[in-house]
């Protein structure tokens, strides 16, 4: 299916979400946009894990989302890991009016992404997150908001610091002084 009819059917879906607070947890709703999908939740809104599907049904698109009732600023951090060959096959990411952003980053099996992210969203509007399966095949992908995935790895540790340039010069000096008395060492 298109992502504009995938946009319909999502649309289709949320109307009767109208009139819930953007901050109630229960304003959320699941649906898989394939009904023999196997896409699914654990946890609620503010923390949760979507599952894309794997039952091999085919093209499939997990949502969690809801129409707000008032504008406002959605920040969340959020996780991605799939199972499958290539993250290519399950890409992961916020839905806002049927536009989808990606968040996951397209990588040979192994390869997680992450990050915190945030997005303007006005009274009206309907947003959420998915996870799309092109093949529902191989190993589902996973989008994690607010909490850790489940086995994932931890973060990479930052990178090493860069000495400030008067720490460098300093630096410098005693491995100059080093280096010369290495070198009388040796004359001696």
């Amino acid at each position: 299916m298109q992502k504009t009819l995938r946009a319909a059917t999502l649309a289709l879906g949320t109307c009767a979400l109208a009139g819930f607070s953007a901050n109630a947890s229960a304003a959320y709703a699941f649906s898989n946009e394939n009904s023999a999908a196997d896409g699914s939740i654990s946890g609620s809104y503010p923390a949760f894990t979507i599952t894309g599907s794997d039952n091999g049904a085919g093209e499939n698109t997990a949502f969690y989302t809801q129409t707000f009732t008032s504008s406002q600023v959605v920040t969340f951090t959020w996780q991605y890991a799939s199972a499958d060959s290539e993250t290519d096959y399950d890409p992961a990411g916020w839905i806002l009016d049927g536009v989808e952003t990606q968040l996951s980053i397209n990588g040979d099996m192994g390869t997680t992404s992450s990050g915190t992210t945030s997005v303007t969203v006005h009274m009206g509007d309907t947003f959420g997150f998915y996870v799309y399966s092109i093949d529902s095949l191989y190993g589902a992908g996973m989008l994690a908001i607010n909490q850790d995935l489940p086995g994932a790895p931890p973060p990479p540790p930052p990178p090493p610091a860069i000495p400030e340039p008067a720490n460098a010069a300093l630096m410098m000096a005693g491995l100059a002084a080093l280096f010369a008395a290495v070198r009388r060492h040796k004359s001696d």
